[in-house]
């Protein structure tokens, strides 16, 4: 299987590229690919599970069913230096979401398929 990284910037002012990343990365997750959702700049506020289970696309689609599915099979990383300039830490974060830093995301970038959004 292949190995796709996923990176979002965009938060919860984009609802459409939000619940679109997380959907495509439940796609890959169920066809058994390695999935990793790298959350940077006003991304990182989807850690905030109460606040994405209120995101839905203009189609309908909800975000947390898919954040979940992608929780229980694959990785959801937070930028570092985003997340602090945001007042989030560690025990900020939902299960299954750890905070990275860039250089993680360049080496998943250079073995990986990689979507940004």
């Amino acid at each position: 299987m292949s190995q796709f990284l996923f990176v979002l910037s965009r938060g919860p002012e984009d609802p459409t590229r939000v619940v679109r990343c997380f959907q495509f990365a439940k796609i890959a997750v169920e066809k058994g690919h390695d999935v990793t959702v790298f959350l940077v700049d006003d991304a990182v506020y989807l850690a905030n599970l109460g606040l994405s289970e209120r995101i839905k696309a203009p189609t309908g689609d909800e975000l947390l069913p898919y954040i979940k599915a992608v929780q229980a099979k694959g990785r959801i990383m937070v930028c570092k230096p985003c997340a602090h300039s945001r007042m989030l830490g560690e025990d900020d974060l939902p299960e299954g979401f750890v905070i990275e830093t860039g250089l993680t995301l360049i080496d998943l970038a250079a073995e990986s398929k990689t979507m940004s959004f």
